[in-house]
């Protein structure tokens, strides 16, 4: 299943404070490791990852991207919602040109390859809903994130 039940408030991060990509990766991977949801080969995965298929995404209301490392990486499943201070610089996914500004970071880690695409599926439904994005960069509290996404996400099925 590939739902709601993925996002959690501890994994909603507001306003966080990160100077670029790579600060970005070393400060979440910090962060899973305590809170036990990834393992020691995460942070390099997700670099590798990241810089062999980038994952920049201009929506008409705001850049995004969707960071994710392989399953063997992780010890549960999440996708955190970061929405940092400043917006952090990604390559664009697939081919298209010049620089996201990314204002919405969406972790995604998923343990089973085919959840992967739906989650990436339903999480473009959230991006292409102008009034939940909207929401969402607007969010004063975690809370507030979870009950958009939980409202909004599922909206595909």
């Amino acid at each position: 299943m590939v739902g709601t039940e993925l996002f959690s408030e501890e994994l909603v991060f507001i306003e966080q404070e990160l100077a670029d990509r790579e600060a970005l990766f070393q400060w979440f991977n910090r962060c899973m490791l305590e809170k036990d949801f990834v393992n020691e080969s995460y942070y390099e995965s997700i670099l590798k990852r990241e810089q062999q298929f980038p994952t920049g995404i201009q929506t008409p209301t705001v850049g995004v991207a969707i960071p994710h490392a392989d399953p063997e990486n992780l010890k549960k499943p999440f996708i955190a919602v970061v929405r940092p201070k400043r917006r952090i610089e990604f390559e664009p996914m697939g081919i298209a040109e010049g620089k996201i500004q990314a204002e919405l970071i969406f972790m995604l880690g998923v343990l089973k390859n085919g959840d992967q695409v739906i989650a990436l599926q339903k999480l473009m439904n959230l991006l292409t809903n102008d009034e939940a994005v909207r929401q969402l960069l607007a969010a004063h509290t975690c809370g507030e994130v979870l009950d958009i996404i939980r409202t909004n996400f599922d909206q595909s099925e």
